[in-house]
């Protein structure tokens, strides 16, 4: 018969939960499950861990708090800075994308603003960035995960799309949206 690994572990936040103890010497592995080490002297600050409920719980509270902060700090900025309104389709903005855009937008104009390497390149990267308004364009070339992250985007980067952008939107023609006849919507001959 094998010593099991997991065992019932009481937590600080008065939870108990089944917890994988394989790392722990097989004659220990007992002895520590039933000890208070979970819940007085375990974690990063050696004053107990709370289950993994409890922690997710946490983290959620903290991101709806750092999401909310973010919001607000990106509304001074927008301010600030007079820059406009993102636009998209009813789609984007109730799935969230336009609130994201608008993140992305104020985290890489700050990044840009607060690099000493452009401090003769902020007025045209902020006159830039007020050309572009769609808030697809700024979540396809400057998402946080998607772009930034796995390419390893920096300031310098940021400034060379959001100019090439500028660019691109001058050059654009204005679109003209042609409603075209749905050959499917026709009523039947009576």
């Amino acid at each position: 018969m094998a010593i099991p690994t997991s065992f019932p572990v009481k937590y600080k936040c008065g939870h108990t939960e089944q917890r994988d103890l394989s790392n722990v010497a097989a004659s220990k592995r007992s002895q520590l499950a039933e000890s208070d080490f979970f819940a007085t002297k375990a974690g990063s600050d050696d004053d107990g861990m709370v289950c993994n409920m409890c922690f997710k719980e946490t983290r959620k509270v903290d991101k709806e708090a750092f999401l909310r902060q973010l919001m607000l700090d990106t509304e001074a900025f927008e301010n600030q800075h007079v820059l406009p309104e993102l636009t998209g389709t009813e789609k984007q903005v109730s799935s969230g994308l336009i609130e994201s855009a608008r993140r992305d937008r104020f985290t890489v104009l700050e990044a840009i603003l607060e690099s000493e390497d452009f401090e003769d390149r902020r007025d045209d990267a902020l006159t830039a960035a007020r050309t572009l308004t769609w808030g697809g364009w700024w979540t396809n070339q400057l998402g946080y995960k998607e772009r930034r992250i796995t390419n390893n985007y920096g300031p310098e980067e940021y400034l060379e799309l959001i100019l090439d952008g500028a660019e691109q939107e001058a050059k654009r023609e204005p679109s003209v949206r042609i409603e075209a006849e749905n050959p499917h919507d026709w009523k039947p001959a009576e």
